[in-house]
């Protein structure tokens, strides 16, 4: 019995532990991002497309966010999770001219 409740309890632990924070849905000439954290309080969004400018995320559910943007060949991104720039693990990734990664967008990928 012992032995089956840390079985389970590992479970769990691995399975929260590979759940995504950031993922992204692209639909006819919109792409949606989708970022998790319970705790954050305002989750803003920012791209290459217009310059950088902040887009508030809205919040779906408890820990779940949500922006849409135009979809485009690609583009750079990033998050601002309650004031701190915030990187995603992303598939595919460039530095920017400050030396800092953003997250890439590429249409079709």
């Amino acid at each position: 019995m012992k032995f089956r409740l840390i079985l389970v309890a590992a479970f769990v632990v691995f399975s929260s532990a590979c759940t995504e924070k950031h993922y992204v849905e692209t639909t006819n000439d919109t792409v949606s991002f989708y970022y998790s954290d319970s705790d954050a309080k305002e989750i803003l969004f920012a791209s290459s497309i217009d310059n950088y400018q902040h887009h508030a995320a809205t919040r779906l559910n408890n820990s779940l966010w949500k922006v849409s943007t135009p979809a485009r060949e690609g583009f750079g991104y990033f998050y601002i999770v309650d004031g701190v720039v915030t990187l995603p693990d992303c598939r595919y990734t460039e530095y920017d001219d400050f030396g800092s990664k953003n997250c890439l967008y590429i249409h079709g990928m």
